[in-house]
């Protein structure tokens, strides 16, 4: 019985011994199998030759011959070439300079190109006539200084740059901020031919037989309703809003259903002069006890709108009246 089982022993150790030969003889047999997937086969005197050819594992499909040498490779970048759809690698520094169009500019600074419009020109010293002289008429130059005439008039050239400017005047001081646009600017295209045209018809239709002060008045309600951004932007927009309303408009000749006919030629010479003045000085010509009015009526009607406004200020036939919210409202 024990001679019988160390045979049955012996007998399992060779069986798994084989069995372990035959798996390594399988695994050697594949890796050269693969190896051998990925030899070049050539032919010399009848005989077949195995040689390496390509390497994936380690070059990706590259020749043996064109491999990248890694050792080496520091601050190399690899790129492909053009000439070559695949297969071989070029190295390059990585700091080398990238091929550009030559008209490009090498450099992300560039000189500004110098103002074509000087801001200040010296005047010669004998005081003649010079380019200076023509470069101030001309707008080209803010001012000039003469180098003989001392600090004092040297310091003009500075001052026409960087001197404190004077704040446009104030029309009202301490206005109320919903009247705050009492204080701005005429827009420029209020002295064209139309727009003082239309003031000078305001005048004459609205304010004809009035004294001065009073047609004043009434250019003022115009103006005054250009600049408060509740109305139109023109002077002209300003006098013929709402004028197909009849009766129904912002100033009566305009809706009133009547040819405005100008059968006064004295008192329109009159209404286009006084027009001109008040738009080339409406600050000079500003009234103050008119103010920031928007409205005014004739002292022998009583329109329903009177009570809701505040009365500022009676001239001849008119009272004059100022929003209570700056017309907003």
């Amino acid at each position: 019985m024990v001679v019988r089982g160390r045979q049955r022993r012996r007998r399992t150790a060779k069986s798994r011994s084989r069995l372990g030969c035959l798996v390594l003889a399988a695994l050697l047999l594949s890796l050269s199998t693969q190896k051998l997937a990925h030899q070049e086969l050539t032919v010399h005197n009848g005989k077949v030759f195995a040689q390496a050819a390509v390497d994936p594992t380690v070059t990706g499909a590259i020749l043996a011959t064109e491999r990248v040498n890694r050792a080496a490779k520091t601050d190399r970048i690899v790129v492909r070439p053009k000439s070559i759809s695949a297969g071989a690698l070029k190295a390059e520094s990585l700091f080398a300079p990238a091929d550009s169009d030559p008209g490009l500019a090498r450099t992300a600074f560039v000189l500004p190109k110098a103002p074509s419009n000087a801001v200040a020109a010296a005047k010669p010293a004998d005081g003649t006539a010079s380019t200076a002289d023509k470069a101030v008429a001309d707008g080209k130059a803010m001012a000039y200084a003469n180098a003989d005439a001392g600090a004092k008039a040297t310091s003009k050239i500075f001052d026409a740059v960087i001197a404190k400017k004077k704040p446009p005047a104030v029309l009202v001081p301490n206005i109320d901020p919903q009247h705050a646009w009492v204080n701005y600017a005429l827009p420029a295209n209020v002295h064209s031919p139309k727009e003082v045209k239309c003031l000078a018809t305001a005048i004459y239709f609205e304010a004809r037989g009035e004294p001065e002060r009073g047609q004043i008045a009434v250019a003022q309600v115009v103006l005054n309703r250009l600049k408060n951004p509740a109305y139109p932007n023109t002077i002209c927009a300003v006098v013929y809003q709402n004028k197909n309303r009849r009766n129904a408009c912002q100033f009566s000749f305009a809706c009133d259903g009547r040819p405005d006919r100008i059968n006064d030629q004295k008192a329109w010479t009159e209404s286009k002069t006084l027009a001109t003045k008040i738009l080339n000085d409406d600050r000079e010509m500003f009234l103050p006890d008119v103010g920031a009015a928007t409205h005014y009526h004739a002292s022998y009607v009583r329109p329903r709108w009177a009570r809701s406004m505040k009365k500022v200020d009676k001239i001849g036939r008119h009272i004059f009246y100022k929003t209570k919210d700056g017309g907003w409202g």
